[in-house]
């Protein structure tokens, strides 16, 4: 009889603990892994077999290695397809990290608060839309800085908690799906609030601006989405 579980070797042993600790976000990005010597030390393995799992994650691009310096965190940078329509969340998930949200404001206000945003989504000036503002984080890491809004006729009973998840699955679940989206790209110098709440010290920022139909080519929902140049880009192919 064939055994089911196969021995895991010592090498994917050390792998495992350091994309478990990356993962957790107990090492973020730019944070030093431990040594060599550390790891020996701690496994109990031979030098050589801690220094082939540090070249492995090298290679797969999970860290760096300085000579004379150490093994650092990586920056995972994100690619998404502008052609498709992932969330933030499904992005994070496609890299193995975890998405993590702030909510840092929620109101309401009237469309003339907000003349150009309530153009795009038809709305008239005094008609009330919910407008918050979230960032959007991978292993506790700041990604993308978000300002959303949505018209209050759509949603009258907005649920709060629903922002510490899925934005897209509580649409989802409220009976709505998103037929069509319009996306907008542009690098912009990012102010010196984006940049904190960021944590990065690039101005250079991509703003995205997204407007998400639902049926009957309604515009729901409008994004402006301010990312990390070092940690996300987007591809446009010609290839369905």
């Amino acid at each position: 009889m064939q055994e089911n579980d196969k021995r895991i070797s010592k090498k994917q042993i050390i792998e495992n603990y350091l994309l478990s600790e990356i993962r957790s976000g107990h090492l973020k990005i730019g944070d030093k892994v431990p040594s060599e010597s550390e790891l020996t030390e701690k496994f109990n393995f031979g030098r050589q077999t801690v220094h082939s799992a540090l070249s492995d994650l090298a290679l797969m691009g999970i860290i760096e290695r300085t000579p004379g310096k150490g093994s650092f965190v990586s920056s995972y940078t994100v690619n998404r397809n502008i052609q498709k329509k992932t969330s933030f969340t499904e992005d994070m998930q496609s890299i193995g990290m975890e998405a993590g949200n702030r909510l840092l404001e929620f109101k309401i206000i009237k469309g003339k608060d907000a003349e150009n945003i309530a153009k795009e989504l038809n709305v008239l000036p005094d008609e009330e839309l919910y407008s918050f503002v979230r960032l959007r984080t991978g292993n506790n890491t700041p990604i993308v800085l978000q300002y959303t809004y949505i018209p209050t006729k759509f949603i009258k009973h907005f649920d709060l908690s629903s922002l510490d998840n899925s934005l897209d699955e509580y649409i989802k679940s409220l009976g709505y799906e998103i037929s069509g989206f319009v996306t907008r790209l542009r690098a912009v110098e990012g102010s010196d609030e984006q940049m904190e709440l960021l944590e990065t010290t690039s101005r250079a920022i991509l703003n995205s601006v997204s407007i998400r139909y639902i049926e009957n080519k309604q515009p729901f929902q409008y994004t402006s989405s301010f990312y990390r140049s070092d940690l996300y880009e987007y591809t446009f192919s010609s290839f369905n």
